[in-house]
């Protein structure tokens, strides 16, 4: 027995098997990876059919006894690994940033630093104006954000004044300069209006879903941290967009609790039951 596993491991090329373990163990951490993203943009189906290839071609590299196809075959394994990555990147980026540390320590000193009441108070300016231009049909689109590119804030018009219902009633006032950009609000100051905000590519929105619309799903895929409100110009309806998900048709109650999580107001747990699991 112990001379047919001398035998066993004295053919084995040491450094062939660590290479072959190394990417193994490569493979398994980012096809998981894919697996995880995939999931959350139901593309699984695509998924399995590239891990099929893969394993396909995982299978080849170990019968074959060419090292020039082996090389071809690590070589497009690799190309698939960061085809993958890039097509994530996103994603991974999204869920980095939700996990740093500056971002829970800004939710965090957020109310001991401008006090919650005030910080109650700016939400409640805010629900009293998407209210009335709803009334009004008048469209608006607002960006409650824990930081924003400084490309963003310099598109529009500086402000940084106070949130009143008057302020932001009037930056929408319709035939104006500002009336079509974004309103972008951080902490308990509007930064600035008439910011120009990336649009969304998706293809699989409802018709109804204009400009504002798509600005506020660009601008939430761009920033997670950040909650856009539109109210829309044809209908009145109000909605939201956070971190790839939308709520439509919100009352003011619904509003509340949107705009409560966007201005740290509410704990992590209030914002997943809101929004779902990240």
């Amino acid at each position: 027995m112990q001379e047919f596993l001398k035998g066993i491991f004295s053919d084995v090329d040491i450094n062939l098997l660590v290479t072959r373990i190394i990417f193994v163990a490569a493979l398994t951490c980012v096809y998981f990876l894919f697996f995880y993203y995939a999931k959350k943009r139901n593309l699984q189906l695509y998924t399995y059919i590239v891990i099929s290839v893969v394993v396909v071609l995982f299978v080849l590299s170990f019968l074959t006894t060419s090292a020039e196809l082996r090389f071809y075959v690590y070589i497009i394994l690799a190309l698939l690994m960061v085809l993958g990555l890039m097509l994530f990147i996103s994603d991974i980026s999204r869920h980095i940033f939700r996990l740093s540390l500056k971002r829970k320590s800004f939710r965090e000193n957020l109310a001991d630093h401008y006090g919650s009441e005030d910080l109650r108070k700016s939400v409640s300016e805010i629900i009293k104006s998407c209210l009335r231009l709803s009334k009004t049909d008048t469209g608006a689109l607002i960006v409650l954000a824990d930081h924003m590119s400084d490309e963003i804030l310099e598109s529009g018009i500086k402000v940084n004044s106070e949130i009143t219902a008057e302020l932001i009633e009037t930056l929408f006032f319709p035939k104006t300069p500002l009336h079509d950009g974004a309103v972008i609000i951080t902490a308990n100051k509007v930064l600035s209006a008439g910011c120009y905000l990336p649009l969304t590519q998706a293809q699989n929105l409802p018709r109804e879903f204009g400009t504002r619309h798509r600005a506020a799903i660009g601008v939430a895929a761009a920033f997670p941290d950040c909650t856009a409100i539109v109210v829309s110009e044809e209908t009145g309806i109000i909605s939201a967009m956070h971190d790839g998900k939308i709520k439509r048709y919100l009352d003011s109650r619904q509003l509340q609790d949107i705009l409560e999580c966007a201005m740290g107001l509410a704990d992590e747990s209030a914002e997943e039951r809101l929004w779902g699991e990240k």
